[in-house]
């Protein structure tokens, strides 16, 4: 990346590679197309069966998964109205949702315990938090378990149901918002792709014998900068071919990769996964070598919020995000997102960046604008503050999956992306109609599609051109897309690798 944003990285593979790759990238673009006259059956099998084999580890695990429900909007795709069948003519549209949680924002200040017969007889100026808890109580939900909000984390108290559907914690929220005035919402689970849209897997790619690390690493360095990555964490211990090796990897932040399913053998021994790779796994892994293509000299954390399955809870990746700017971070990348049921951002997110503008305001936080071929925006990548990134095909005209609309700031190749991956064995699934069992070895690369890939693209020619022109992040991104042409919907053009 030169200083004015104008991208160096050519497509050094030879034509039998790149053919191979453009087929792969094809078959995982029509994955993610909405397409057939039941797109919606295959999303709600994929879901279902997420969500069963997360039951099955909780009742087996000593620290089970967060569990989930389904939420559909009325009147949304998929969710026919009384008495009529399900419309399927148009995209789908699915939120999920932490089951049975409902969040509660409270003063970071304020002591938790309170006079909760006062409060309810309304001895006095009660506040509205106060009234919340004793409203939510009352309907049945579990109080926190902590007494107070853990150091560094933000000022959000978590009330646990056993008995409310997804449709009855909305109603509730609903309820005690305007019962109290206070600031509830739901606990949404935020995915990185897989299984929300369609069975995008990695393919194998030689990509990686094109060059090595040590060839980009040319470029001067006028200030250090630190780059965030929340993911699904990373797992590159194996590799010998240079790449990823500055990375951290620890127990915090390790890419498990094969999870599921949890099952109990004949003598009552637990065995945990299958041998295959989940279907999520390496996720982190990748997002992180695509920003170290573009950027290798930048300092990269990942920090591991969603599971192998690509599904991570808002309270829990928003917390991430205060940490990441809290341990330094000046460039944050979140290749995740949810839509939620009233087109407004979960409360976590709504605070973390609150924390963020008020202690780190120049930190620049960087998300994928999602797979679902919707205008609907996508959170956290359409909240004020955040760049939201597109996904473009290799000759950049827009991916027919990406989203798209108003809220998208700008887009990359996100079709046939190449990127360092995790060794292991992938589940048999098909592609371009035949059946493959893709293996990975310890210097994997793959080739993937989606914004997810998008995303790390941008962040690593901001961190790049921080580095070139000693400038911080906002500006970076001013330089990165001054003079570029634009796509309606899709924000500025940014070319940057080069795609399948």
């Amino acid at each position: 990346m030169t200083t004015d944003g104008t991208p160096d990285y050519p497509d050094l593979r030879d034509e039998d590679q790149r053919r191979t790759d453009e087929s792969a990238g094809a078959a995982q673009s029509a994955a993610l197309t909405d397409s057939g006259p039941d797109p919606h059956q295959q999303v709600d099998e994929l879901i279902g069966q997420t969500i069963e084999l997360r039951d099955q580890a909780a009742a087996l695990l000593r620290e089970p998964p967060v569990l989930v429900d389904v939420l559909r909007p009325g009147g949304s795709p998929g969710d026919g109205r009384p008495g009529e069948p399900p419309d399927h003519s148009d995209p789908v549209l699915v939120i999920l949702v932490v089951r049975g949680e409902l969040l509660l924002r409270v003063p970071s200040s304020a002591p938790l315990e309170f006079d909760r017969e006062a409060a309810a007889r309304g001895d006095g100026e009660v506040p509205a938090w106060q009234l919340a808890d004793i409203a939510l109580r009352r309907q049945g939900f579990a109080p926190p378990a902590v007494h107070e909000i853990p150091p560094g984390t933000l000022p959000l108290l978590v009330y646990t149901s056993d008995t409310h559907s997804a449709e009855d914690l909305v109603q509730v929220r609903d309820d005690v918002r305007a019962e109290s005035g206070a600031d509830v919402d739901l606990n949404y689970m935020v995915p990185c792709g897989h299984p929300v849209k369609a069975e995008d897997y990695p393919e194998p790619t030689g990509a990686h014998r094109c060059y090595s690390p040590e060839w980009i690493r040319r470029h001067p360095v006028r200030r250090p900068i630190k780059v965030a990555v929340i993911d699904t964490g990373v797992n590159h211990l194996s590799r010998t071919d240079g790449w990823l090796t500055a990375v951290a990897e620890d127990g915090s932040n390790l890419d498990l990769l094969d999870v599921y399913p949890v099952t109990r053998e004949p003598d009552g021994e637990i065995q945990i996964g299958d041998g295959l790779l989940d279907p999520s796994a390496g996720h982190g892994t990748f997002v992180s070598g695509v920003i170290e293509q573009v950027d290798p000299l930048a300092d990269i954390r990942v920090y591991r919020t969603m599971d192998t399955l690509g599904w991570g809870t808002s309270y829990d990746m928003a917390n991430a995000l205060v940490r990441a700017a809290a341990d330094g971070a000046e460039i944050i990348n979140l290749s995740a997102g949810t839509v939620t049921v009233d087109g407004l951002a979960p409360l976590p997110f709504v605070l973390a960046l609150e924390a963020l503008q008020a202690s780190h305001p120049h930190v620049l936080v960087v998300a994928s604008a999602g797979n679902m071929g919707l205008d609907t925006p996508l959170f956290p990548a359409a909240m004020k503050g955040v760049v939201a990134v597109g996904a473009l095909a290799a000759d950049l005209t827009p991916a027919p999956w990406s989203s798209y609309g108003f809220w998208v700031d700008c887009s990359a190749v996100g079709v046939g992306v190449t990127s360092t991956f995790v060794k292991g064995e992938e589940p048999p699934h098909e592609i371009n109609g035949q059946v493959v069992n893709a293996q990975f070895g310890p210097d994997a690369w793959a080739i993937w599609s989606g914004t997810s890939f998008s995303a790390p693209q941008i962040v690593g020619a901001v961190a790049m051109l921080c580095q070139l022109n000693d400038v911080d992040p906002a500006t970076a991104l001013g330089q990165l897309l001054a003079d570029r042409t634009s796509l309606p919907g899709y924000g500025y053009v940014v070319p940057i690798l080069p795609g399948s």
